[in-house]
């Protein structure tokens, strides 16, 4: 901006010769002497406000981070220079607008800078404030105006389930209003709030508002084990879970869910992630163990094989992460200490089935992509979304080190999730790029058929079962509502795909 400047002025004294050039000059007939013209009037400095110290320190974190882990560096390289210290005050736009782009289309959706790192780590363990469900943005398409909100699950113990909300309640109030475009994350981005519920009728229309329901956010632990059960099916049992988040809390309890499964006999699984848009590639990882062949997990064969940039792929010659029998995990906060060992609690499961919506995001393809090549899969539902990348979240003090000269004391809050790795199985193959990995059976996730997640004439489950061989002698239950909807997409998945245990390179000053 400053040679912008400089050239303009250039320009305007240049004009301002020419024009005092060509002017007439002016005799005083009296005296015979030219008439002095007085000096131009000197242009203005113009006065540039830099950056306050904390967006300087935030563009030098973001550029360095960028540099050192970035997937696409190469890519980006040249656009790292609007990050400029002196000049960039809005890092974490320009950070969103320089991530990779290929041929005008944004391909990495997914790495930005944050000035609130504890919100995103705490939202990514299933920590936080919430009123402990999720809940569908939909509108009736007829009808100009008039949106509505699906609740599609509630946690366990949470504010939802203790005020007795379930799957398929339809919210059309929102503290007494009715629902509009200004109001709708008012039932996600609320400490209180006063919801009006109301049911299909049961010739399948949209009812009135039956009952009001107020609740509290509380900082609760979302348990992602939404339910487990075990289905007797023609001389065998097929485990199922609903699992919505591979966070690192859940690393401690999913073996007693599978140690049940084995001591039922279960020898098929299906592994519900229709909700579950990804986590930990650790918690991945032991998620993948407990199901892969004993064989595999024995001799520690690859899981995932993974694509770094130049400097980090020179850094870390083994790209590949492996299946296990032991896991642990300890965070420098204290929160977390966990140590577990899944030879136990392994079943022999010899087909697998997964149930997944475009919700199904990152770590939750990750593993289907990672146990390909090991087990018979077959997935049940819709196209996943199509995150094939792992990212790491960062902040300051982790990127440059305990004596490390450059300041960062204003921005120790800050951080930057970054792509840093594309993951594909063994053999280097990914089917989640570029738009996701498509499904060998279709069925549509559907809140209004009148079922709980779990009964086996919910629809997803129904088709994933009848894939088992259950056989149903009546037809599927849908909800046939007369009245048209039309959802409204999230725009995000609902997790990441982030590494616990990435190692990392010397920084240097």
């Amino acid at each position: 901006m400053k040679r912008i400047y400089r050239l303009f002025s250039i320009l305007l004294l240049s004009s301002a010769a020419f024009f005092v050039s060509c002017d007439p000059v002016r005799v005083d007939p009296g005296n015979g002497q030219e008439d002095p013209k007085p000096d131009p009037e000197p242009e203005p400095t113009p006065t540039v406000v830099k950056p306050s110290e904390e967006i300087q320190q935030a563009d030098l974190f973001a550029s360095d981070a960028l540099s050192v882990y970035y997937l696409w560096i190469k890519e980006i390289q040249n656009d790292l220079k609007r990050l400029d210290p002196d000049t960039c005050k809005t890092p974490i736009p320009v950070v969103q607008q320089i991530r990779y782009h290929q041929k005008g289309k944004e391909v990495d959706h997914w790495t930005q800078l944050t000035d609130d790192l504890n919100s995103m780590t705490s939202s990514a363990e299933g920590l936080g404030l919430t009123y402990g469900y999720d809940l569908q943005a939909g509108r009736i398409s007829n009808k100009n105006g008039v949106y509505f909100l699906l609740v599609t699950y509630v946690v366990k113990d949470g504010p939802a389930e203790k005020a007795g909300m379930k799957r398929g309640d339809i919210i059309m109030t929102i503290d007494g209003k009715e629902i509009t475009m200004n109001n709708i994350y008012d039932a996600f981005n609320t400490a209180s709030v006063k919801l009006g519920i109301a049911h299909l009728t049961e010739d399948g229309y949209l009812g009135n508002v039956e009952k009001q329901v107020e609740l509290a956010a509380v900082d609760m632990w979302e348990d992602p084990i939404l339910l487990s059960k075990v289905f007797p099916l023609k001389g065998k049992k097929v485990g199922y879970l609903v699992y919505n988040s591979f966070d690192v809390k859940s690393m401690e309890t999913l073996p007693d869910v599978f140690r049940e499964f084995k001591e039922e006999g279960v020898t098929e699984l299906i592994l519900d992630l229709r909700y579950n848009g990804g986590g930990f590639v650790k918690t991945e990882c032991e998620r993948a163990s407990l199901i892969a062949p004993m064989a595999s997990v024995q001799a520690k064969d690859i899981f995932q094989t993974e694509v770094y940039n130049e400097l980090l792929t020179e850094a870390w010659p083994d790209a590949n992460t492996y299946f296990d029998k032991e896991f642990s995990y300890k965070d420098g906060d204290g929160k977390y200490d966990i140590s577990v060992n899944i030879l136990d609690a392994k079943p022999e499961i010899s087909k697998l089935y997964v149930i997944v919506t475009g919700g199904s995001a990152s770590a939750s393809e990750g593993l289907i992509v990672g146990l390909g090549p090991y087990m018979d899969i077959t997935l049940i539902g819709e196209q996943t979304y199509g995150k094939y990348c792992a990212g790491y979240m960062m902040p300051p003090d982790e990127l440059y080190g305990p004596k490390s000269k450059v300041d960062y004391s204003k921005i120790k809050n800050w951080g930057i999730y970054v792509m840093f790795s594309m993951f594909a199985d063994k053999n280097g193959k990914n089917a989640s790029i570029p738009n996701g990995i498509p499904v060998d059976i279709e069925a549509e996730d559907d809140p209004f058929d009148g079922y709980q997640l779990g009964d086996d004439k919910e629809t997803m489950l129904r088709a994933a079962l009848t894939a088992a061989g259950k056989t149903y002698f009546t037809r599927s239950s849908s909800s046939g509502k007369p009245f048209p909807t039309e959802f409204i997409e999230h725009g995000m998945p609902r997790g990441m795909l982030i590494k616990t245990d990435i190692p990392k390179p010397i920084y240097k000053d």
